[in-house]
C-alpha cells in the first residue's frame, strides 16, 4: 500500500510539472509579469517568474528588442500610432547552463489599459488570454531550446500615450523541477511620436461594433469613424494568425457582414487598420 502512495504522488508531481510547461496564461490563467494588475502574493508583492525559478545556479538577463520592419531601430525610442513593429524577446544566461527557456510578456499604455495586437508569432510563441486578469499575454508555447521568441505588435491609435512592456522569462535546467533555475524580469517604455500625434486624430477616430457577440455564422461590424480612406479587416485567432482578411473603404459603407461559420469555435480578434490606425475588438465564435 504504501508503495502504492508514493506511485500515486510521483504521478502528481510529474503531472503538475508538465501542466506548468506552458506559459502562465495559458496554463494557470495568470500574468505574472510583474506589471500593475498582474498576480501578487500574499504580501503583496508580484508574482513573476522569480518566485519559483530564482535560483543561484542559473542567472540570466532579459532583453526587449523592438525594430520597424525593415530591421532598422525606432527613432528616439519613439513609436507611431497604427504602426506594425517586430518584437523579441532574448534570454542569455550570464552564470550557468540552461537547457531551456521560457517568458510571458504585456504591454500596458499610462491608463494601465492593455494594448494587446500581438499578431505572427514565432513557433515558440503563443497569445494566450487569462481569465485572472482579463488580459492577453505573449508567451511560451511550451520550454524553448530557443532562447529567442519574436512577434509582431502594432502601436495603438494616437493619444495612447507611453506604452510600457513587462515581461519577466527563465532559463531551466530540466531537472523536472524550479530548482536551480534562473529567472529575471525587464520593462520597456515607448514614447509615443510628438509629431505624429498632433496630426493624427484622437482615440474616438475609430471605433468598432460587433454584433452579435457571441456569434455562430455571421457578424456584423458597424464602424464609427471619421477618417476617409481604405482599411483592412483582419480576423487573428489567438494565437495571431490571419484567419480571414478583406478590404474595406470608409467611403462606402459603415457596416460590414463577415461571414465566420466555418471558423472553429473560440475567441478571435478583429483588427481594422491602415498605414495609421489601427483598433481591435475581441469577439466569440460558438
Amino acid at each position: 500500500m504504501k508503495n502504492i502512495y508514493i506511485i500515486i504522488s510521483l504521478l502528481f508531481v510529474g503531472t503538475f510539472f508538465m501542466g506548468h510547461s506552458g506559459g502562465r496564461a495559458d496554463t494557470q490563467n495568470w500574468g505574472n509579469t510583474g506589471a500593475p494588475g498582474d498576480e501578487t502574493l500574499a504580501n503583496g508583492q508580484s508574482r513573476t517568474c522569480i518566485t519559483c525559478h530564482g535560483g543561484n545556479t542559473i542567472a540570466v538577463d532579459l532583453d526587449i528588442d523592438i525594430q520597424n520592419t525593415d530591421g532598422t531601430p525606432l527613432a528616439n525610442n519613439e513609436y507611431i500610432p497604427g504602426t506594425t513593429y517586430n518584437m523579441s524577446v532574448t534570454i542569455s544566461a550570464t552564470t550557468g547552463n540552461p537547457v531551456e527557456y521560457g517568458f510571458q510578456m504585456l504591454a500596458l499604455d499610462v491608463d494601465e489599459q492593455e494594448v494587446n495586437t500581438w499578431a505572427n508569432p514565432s513557433s515558440n510563441v503563443e497569445i494566450a488570454f487569462a481569465s485572472n486578469t482579463g488580459r492577453t499575454y505573449v508567451e511560451q508555447t511550451v520550454p524553448s531550446s530557443s532562447n529567442v521568441f519574436t512577434m509582431e505588435w502594432t502601436a495603438p491609435e494616437s493619444g495612447r500615450g507611453d506604452v510600457t512592456f513587462y515581461s519577466c522569462g527563465n532559463g531551466v535546467n530540466n531537472n523536472n523541477s524550479s530548482s536551480g533555475d534562473g529567472a529575471t524580469c525587464s520593462t520597456l517604455t515607448l514614447l509615443e511620436a510628438e509629431s505624429n500625434s498632433t496630426l493624427n486624430l484622437n482615440s474616438t477616430a475609430l471605433q468598432l461594433e460587433l454584433t452579435p457577440n457571441p456569434a455562430t455564422d455571421l457578424i456584423q461590424v458597424a464602424i464609427n469613424t471619421e477618417l476617409r480612406d481604405d482599411f483592412q479587416l483582419n480576423i487573428l485567432d489567438m494565437n495571431g494568425r490571419v484567419v480571414h482578411n478583406q478590404a474595406w473603404i470608409s467611403t462606402t459603407s459603415d457596416k460590414v457582414d463577415i461571414d465566420v461559420n466555418e471558423l472553429p469555435t473560440g475567441m478571435y480578434f478583429l483588427q481594422l487598420t491602415n498605414n495609421t490606425y489601427s483598433t481591435t475588438s475581441k469577439w466569440v465564435k460558438l
